[in-house]
């Protein structure tokens, strides 16, 4: 039986403890402090803040591609979903400096180039935030299936298209450079909508897939994380 057969006949909650393995390994490798996390992560910073700012969805789309900071909130899920906080504590700190660099960089670029007269980018209104939580729990899903099941993994760039969560930060610090607070906060209202729905997203299916069961693999798997960012 071909691979590609196997799958078809398999349930899709149906995850050999290999793939459980490989999954842990690799979300870990993407979530260590290194140059090129904080590389990318400023290089994002700046092309979704020009897309935003020259209203150039080429831009904003390249940028968000770029971004890395889906993988950290997904490691925080497993963390979570196997009741290991060291996962959650070797991610923390670099989650948090990514969301900060978005932010700066939307603030520093801003008070350089200043925005266009009429600069707006949502409908700015709870519905509005309330369909982004939507979608980025949906996103949540199927982005921590993609990373368990590899047949699936080449959904993942759309994944980071959809959710759109590094855009928000830019914008926070967009408008906190134009002294528009009230647009700051309504989009740092969005952010956290997408940060919880991607957890929860994420969490249902890492409890789903019994992830629980590797408990000690993801403790290895943080803890050497732990070492390497000290």
């Amino acid at each position: 039986m071909t691979k590609k057969n196997r799958y078809l006949g398999e349930s899709i909650l149906h995850v050999s403890r290999s793939e459980q393995y490989k999954t842990v390994d690799e979300l870990f490798v993407h979530s260590h402090r290194s140059s090129v996390f904080y590389t990318t992560t400023v290089l994002a910073a700046l092309i979704i803040t020009a897309g935003l700012l020259m209203d150039n969805s080429v831009l904003l789309i390249g940028g968000i591609l770029v971004a890395p900071v889906m993988t950290p909130i997904l490691v925080i899920a497993l963390g979570f979903a196997v009741g290991d906080m060291a996962a959650v504590r070797s991610v923390i700190v670099i989650l948090l400096q990514s969301f900060g660099i978005l932010i700066v960089g939307g603030f520093v670029m801003t008070l350089i180039f200043g925005t266009p007269g009429g600069f707006t980018v949502f409908e700015n209104t709870m519905r509005t935030a309330v369909l982004y939580f939507i979608v980025a729990a949906a996103s949540g899903v199927v982005a921590t299936f993609a990373w368990v099941r590899q047949e699936v993994k080449e959904v993942l760039p759309g994944i980071g298209l959809a959710v759109s969560l590094a855009p928000p930060l830019s914008l926070i610090g967009i408008f906190m450079a134009t002294l528009n607070f009230t647009a700051a906060q309504f989009y740092l209202f969005v952010f956290i909508f997408n940060f919880i729905g991607i957890f929860l997203g994420s969490l249902m299916v890492f409890a789903l897939l019994k992830f629980h069961k590797i408990e000690r693999k993801v403790h290895e798997a943080s803890s050497e994380t732990i070492r390497g960012n000290d």
